[in-house]
């Protein structure tokens, strides 16, 4: 695993993880809210001799530059794929396929509905494309980030994990994180609504949904209703997995990803 930083402001830099054949089909790796692009350091050990994997830190997380006077506005899902974009361009990926993460899956509807053209497909995990979240929760997290910082803040999102192991490596990553950034991402997706723009959406959508993953499962069935009217859209069930699948079943993850992938490439490209 190589790691660079992109400009992709004036003001922010990107630590931007990547490894694989610079020929092989491009697939970006997107993060949750909290930690990095370390998250998916299974992936870049099982599926880098596959794929070139590209796996940017979003600004204030990881290592990755947050602005020099940060504001909410500088958070938002649209100004984070902007972000993404950058890192495509400057590396000359014209096309890649993409996999997100909870808010990395957010950043990924964002662009399959403006960019289309620009992902080749689309996998989310732990992302709901419809959620509408009362004031008083929203107030409660921002509160609680900006109180008690990432590193407590991580040990409670840690508990989302089905597995004790996982939990501890995403605290440890959200740590690295600044609490402005990811209390402000809390704000910035805490109501939306995707369903309709994806529901005649060109981009193919495999959702992964984690067997234990309650929290989105509670939320996830206009999301479901979606994928199953859309022909070119899937799902697959990943037992004992939660919020965090690639982590906490990371052979059944590479495997459907993997299949999936390979069902989309042209075939001189697909490898072997």
């Amino acid at each position: 695993m190589e790691h660079q930083w992109i400009r992709v402001a004036d003001d922010v830099r990107l630590e931007v993880a990547s490894a694989g054949p610079g020929d092989a089909p491009p697939v970006v790796l997107i993060h949750g809210n909290g930690p990095n692009c370390r998250q998916f350091a299974p992936q870049f050990t099982t599926l880098a001799e596959r794929y070139r994997l590209i796996a940017p830190s979003l600004r204030g997380h990881g290592r990755s530059d947050m602005p020099s006077a940060p504001t909410v506005g500088d958070f938002t899902v649209a100004r984070l794929a902007q972000d993404v974009l950058a890192v495509l361009d400057h590396l000359e990926v014209e096309r890649a396929h993409l996999v997100g993460n909870s808010l990395g899956g957010l950043v990924g509807f964002e662009l399959a509905t403006t960019v289309p053209g620009r992902l080749a497909t689309l996998t989310t995990f732990g992302s709901t494309a419809q959620l509408r979240s009362n004031a008083a929760l929203v107030w409660t997290v921002r509160g609680t980030v900006a109180a008690l910082g990432t590193t407590v803040t991580g040990r409670l999102a840690g508990r989302s994990a089905a597995d004790p192991e996982v939990g501890r490596t995403i605290a440890g990553l959200m740590a690295e994180a600044d609490r402005r950034a990811v209390g402000f991402v809390s704000w910035n997706i805490a109501t939306y609504d995707y369903t309709t723009a994806l529901r005649g959406n060109a981009v193919p959508w495999l959702l992964l949904r984690g067997e234990l993953d309650r929290g989105i499962n509670r939320v996830l069935g206009s999301t479901l209703a979606v994928v199953e009217a859309r022909e070119d859209a899937q799902r697959v069930d990943l037992a004992a997995a939660g919020h965090f699948a690639n982590l906490e079943q990371p052979a059944a993850f590479d495997e459907a990803l993997d299949a999936f992938l390979r069902g989309h490439l042209p075939s001189p490209e697909r490898p072997g």
